[in-house]
């Protein structure tokens, strides 16, 4: 895939960048009232020249977790702008019909035209683990869907990563199945895509949802189309949690080339990798968890 700059001109910035993690996997101690579940949900607050924006990244799995751990924590989702899914997993588009009802207004959801492609997986028998709903789903609940394979404009200093070039050796996307022109085939995900987000004098903040093309992938892409080469925190998925150690040393290694002024894992990074990713970064890596929120 040809990777092209979306952006004529160096890319704006955002002055102010919190991140509140609705789903994850597990729950932050500073926050019992919250519910933990498999998944990943995180509102993104920005502010440009006092204006707040807010963009929600994956609306978390089925059964409203998302919208119970907002209503807990005293998070308003109503101005909500933009809804941005990473991939068309249910842990990760579960809530978004319940959220849309919510906000009750028309917004545009944006997501990679194969997002809403059949999606399964082996535990141990098939299983699938697609949306579990189709466009017009979304549409009933006001949401504006915006399908498009390269990268989106959210607003400024903040856009989405479109697919995302592979172009490591050691980033595989395995274990996915999907149906292609009427066949069974292995489904590499190229509707995985990320969000990038360029805070003033700080550099490149990158939120992943599962990064099933590959942290390495993802970063180096996000470097890529923004003409950005400063990283200044990632956060979600790593999808390193059934990665063999060679994978995650490697992964590790390139991470510190790439040097990232903070590590924010969680999902499907797994302990083995955080650990490690611990053992390198130190302080300057935050595992986060359901109930957290960062300031950037």
């Amino acid at each position: 895939m040809k990777v092209v700059r979306i952006l004529k001109q160096p890319m704006p910035s955002v002055h102010n960048l919190r991140i509140t993690i609705l789903v994850e996997d597990s729950v932050s101690m500073n926050k019992p009232e919250v519910m933990a579940k498999h998944g990943l949900s995180l509102l993104v607050e920005t502010n440009v020249e006092g204006v707040t924006s807010k963009i929600l990244m994956d609306a978390g799995p089925p059964s409203d977790i998302a919208l119970r751990n907002a209503d807990m924590i005293n998070v308003n989702l109503q101005n909500t702008g933009t809804i941005v899914l990473s991939h068309g997993h249910y842990d990760h588009t579960g809530g978004l019909i319940s959220i849309l009802k919510r906000i009750n207004q028309t917004i545009p959801v944006v997501a990679h035209p194969k997002v809403f492609n059949p999606k399964f997986t082996f535990k141990p028998t098939l299983k699938f683990i697609g949306t579990g709903f189709d466009p017009s789903s979304i549409t009933e609940a006001a949401g504006r869907l915006l399908l498009a394979k390269n990268s989106v404009l959210i607003m400024n200093g903040v856009i989405t990563s479109g697919e995302i070039a592979r172009e490591s050796t050691f980033e595989k996307t395995e274990g996915f199945w999907t149906v292609e022109d009427d066949r069974f085939v292995e489904d590499p995900l190229v509707d995985d895509q990320a969000l990038l987000i360029n805070v003033m004098d700080r550099g490149l903040t990158v939120l992943t949802g599962c990064a099933h093309s590959g942290i390495i992938n993802t970063l180096r892409h996000a470097q890529k189309i923004t003409g950005i080469d400063k990283v200044c925190a990632v956060v979600g998925g790593f999808h390193l949690d059934k990665a063999n150690d060679e994978r995650i040393e490697v992964s590790i290694d390139e991470l510190v080339k790439i040097n990232p002024m903070s590590i924010y894992p969680c999902h499907c990074t797994g302990s083995k990798a955080t650990r490690k990713l611990l053992d390198s970064f130190g302080d300057r890596c935050k595992p986060v968890q359901t109930g957290d929120a960062i300031e950037v």
